[in-house]
């Protein structure tokens, strides 16, 4: 079985555009085109930047949704990534760690547009915009690596991990003494929605901590 991550995003306007409600409908149908179980990232309107690209307001990897999404391209949830164009998943370098989540869980990226090519202008912009895209994808890629090279930790910490004062490393946070709470509940009988409850943390975020098991919370400790 085949599975679609459908990713509708636009940057400007209202939630009941007709361009967003076009969008939703087209990408939704190319998803369950290609693949036979769909799920839906819809952002609604949001600029598209990342914490890499601004430093105030809603950026795009401060959205929980879309920190999971991330997190289960990497983990292969997905055989596709369904967009209207590349623009709409993201707007600046942070599309080069979605495509990298992308490329270690073996998803492909499906776009319901392609480049005008009849139209010159728009086609050359689109070229020197690509290009520049490409290069920065390419120096954050060569980061990436480089970061995961010498055991840094990519990406946004897991729930009770923080950085430490240079950015690099993985150490405990404020939640921690939570995280270890969450390993002796499971060890006693206790269950996931029973934890969820009683925690006031979301599932998703329980079963993570409970995937990634107590040995990797405390080597970080």
């Amino acid at each position: 079985m085949t599975t679609a991550l459908a990713w509708i995003r636009k940057s400007k306007g209202s939630d009941d555009d007709i361009g967003l409600q076009q969008q939703r409908r087209q990408v939704k149908a190319l998803a369950n085109e290609i693949a036979d179980d769909v799920d839906v990232l819809d952002l609604g309107v949001h600029t598209g930047f990342s914490s890499m690209s601004r430093d105030s307001g809603v950026v795009l990897d401060d959205l929980p949704e879309v920190q999971q999404a991330v997190q289960d391209l990497e983990n292969g949830s997905y055989d596709y990534v369904v967009g209207l164009d590349d623009r709409r998943i993201a707007r600046d370098g942070y599309m080069s760690v979605i495509e990298y989540a992308a490329t270690q869980g073996g998803a492909e990226f499906r776009y319901v547009r392609d480049v005008q090519r009849d139209d010159l202008s728009y086609d050359l912009h689109r070229r020197v915009e690509r290009h520049t895209k490409e290069e920065e994808i390419s120096k954050s890629r060569e980061a990436i690596e480089e970061r995961i090279k010498r055991g840094m930790w990519q990406g946004r910490p897991p729930y009770g991990l923080q950085f430490d004062d240079n950015g690099e490393y993985l150490v405990p946070g404020d939640k921690y003494e939570t995280v270890m709470e969450i390993f002796e509940a499971f060890e006693n009988g206790s269950s996931l929605s029973e934890l969820s409850r009683e925690l006031e943390l979301s599932k998703g975020t329980i079963h993570n901590i409970k995937e990634r098991g107590r040995e990797f919370y405390e080597e970080r400790a």
